[in-house]
């Protein structure tokens, strides 16, 4: 009988580990990004990647000198956005945007996304948290 209670317990301290480390794998926006930082970005959309467990944009974003990079932009996940009710056409590829967005603390070309508004000038998204 004890060594059946000690099973349980050890398996329910298993279980216990195993949803800490997936709760810990999802980040908070401000582990990667900085809220305090923003910028404005406009290009034209490459691609969107409408994925678990966030949805990326890629923009193409001209320098001054003409040359083009791309950003990574990342949003919520599917889920929260079709509750907001916007569907996978809410950004599209070849659409020109401006996007607000919050930088990573890495340096890297990517934004958390804040605001994004189309070139008719129509807000297609605002998130909170960023």
């Amino acid at each position: 009988m004890r060594q059946l209670q000690m099973r349980d317990a050890l398996s329910g301290f298993v279980m216990v580990i195993a949803l800490a480390t997936v709760a810990l794998a999802h980040h908070t926006i401000g582990a990667v990004y900085d809220t305090m930082h923003r910028i404005t970005l406009s290009g034209v959309i490459a691609d969107v990647e409408w994925k678990q467990p966030h949805v990326m944009i890629h923009l193409n974003v001209k320098n001054d000198d003409g040359t083009s990079i791309v950003w990574d932009v990342e949003t919520q996940g599917p889920l929260n956005l079709k509750q907001k009710g916007l569907s996978q056409d809410f950004a599209k590829p070849g659409e020109s945007v401006t996007m607000t967005v919050c930088v990573a603390k890495d340096g890297s070309r990517k934004g958390w996304l804040h605001e994004m508004v189309s070139s008719a000038g129509t807000t297609s998204f605002t998130a909170g948290g960023c």
